[in-house]
């Protein structure tokens, strides 16, 4: 439910307010140029829109029919006006200071291996990130990424080397001064790995891990979430609703392709672009994409990064590898990562995309 308030009635707002918050839902209150808007976040069936509409200074009230009606961006009056929600800014600081911040028109950059596998090996992919961001003037968008815990598709296969990684991770982030995103797996590694991390993501496994989603979201850190393997877009926004009933819309969605009958031995996943547009028509989230998992290989992952930019995502999820560590000595996902010397080709696309920015919107 939204409810418009005329802006002069600040007893109406207050007195609303608690109606709501005795309900068990959230208000969200914001402020505009003509009214004062409450987004009722939660089961807002238990409230009465006729009464609320008796109130001093109320305009209207809206109902969203969507299923994830925290973070839906489209809502319908009962006379069939349509209002949008503005899409939502979520802004991540490292220690060098700089501000990034996921919003539209505002491609980022998340680059990095796939798992830690020594300290060494990150400082040297890391300092080479921080060194194309300073080149290219892009460290207000460039973040690093790396594995801590790592779920593997067989069991005796590298996993990670947990919380040694992300003192690891601690130290790369001081010395480059970039954020980091790194994957949590079970809800007993939120709480110490919030401590550091900047950014938790949730892979592909877990989006529909309900208890783990809620426990994210309390720890009101920006979260990453990936897309199901095989999920429908409604259900992948319905489980993005378990964060942000949290009090947390500090959410960024990832594509990263899903199963289909049309993929094969040249490709890992089917990249679904399409989902791009269609996310950020319905939500008021911003929606990366992550081409080295929808891909598989080193060879698509440009390609793949380049209709990203055509779509429009918001960013895209990388990862890089050294010029000059054999692939065959990577423990993670050796064949989908690309050269840093191949990511600095995509940077510099980015940079001829955005300068002739072409839009093809009626």
């Amino acid at each position: 439910m939204i409810i418009e308030i005329e802006k002069e009635y600040e007893k109406t707002v207050k007195e609303i307010r608690e109606i709501i918050l005795s309900k068990n839902c959230r208000p969200d209150v914001l402020f505009g140029d003509l009214y004062t808007v409450i987004a009722v976040e939660g089961d807002a069936s238990q409230i009465d829109s006729k009464f609320i509409e008796t109130f001093p200074g109320v305009v209207r009230t809206w109902i969203i029919s969507s299923p994830y009606k925290t973070i839906s961006r489209k809502v319908i009056g009962e006379a069939h006006h349509k209002v949008e929600r503005e899409r939502i800014k979520i802004s991540v600081k490292g220690p060098d200071g700089v501000e990034r911040v996921f919003k539209d028109n505002n491609f980022m950059f998340m680059a990095g291996p796939c798992a830690v596998e020594s300290y060494d090996q990150l400082a040297k992919i890391g300092e080479g990130i921080a060194k194309l961001a300073d080149k290219y003037s892009i460290r207000n968008r460039m973040i690093l990424r790396a594995g801590a815990f790592k779920p593997r598709t067989r069991p005796w296969d590298f996993r990670g080397l947990g919380m040694e990684a992300i003192g690891f991770l601690d130290k790369v982030k001081n010395a480059t001064g970039l954020p980091y995103v790194t994957e949590v797996m079970s809800i007993d590694q939120v709480e110490e790995v919030a401590k550091h991390a900047d950014i938790l993501q949730i892979g592909t496994r877990n989006y529909q891990n309900f208890n783990l989603l809620e426990e994210v979201g309390k720890s009101k850190k920006p979260i990453l979430y990936k897309r199901g393997i095989a999920a429908e877009l409604e259900e992948w926004l319905s489980a993005a609703e378990y964060i942000a009933l949290q009090g947390n819309k500090n959410i960024i969605l990832c594509e990263r392709g899903v199963k289909s009958t049309t993929h094969g031995d040249y490709n890992r996943s089917h990249i679904d672009f399409d989902v791009v547009p269609a996310v950020k028509d319905r939500t008021i989230l911003p929606i990366i994409v992550d081409p080295s998992h929808s891909s598989g290989m080193a060879s698509l992952v440009p390609y793949q990064f380049c209709g990203s930019l055509a779509y429009g995502a918001n960013g895209t999820i990388v990862e890089v590898v050294a010029d000059d560590t054999p692939r065959n000595a990577i423990k993670c996902d050796a064949k989908q990562a690309v050269r840093l010397s191949v990511f600095e080709k995509m940077i510099q696309f980015w940079i001829e995309f955005d300068r002739i920015k072409i839009d093809f919107k009626e």
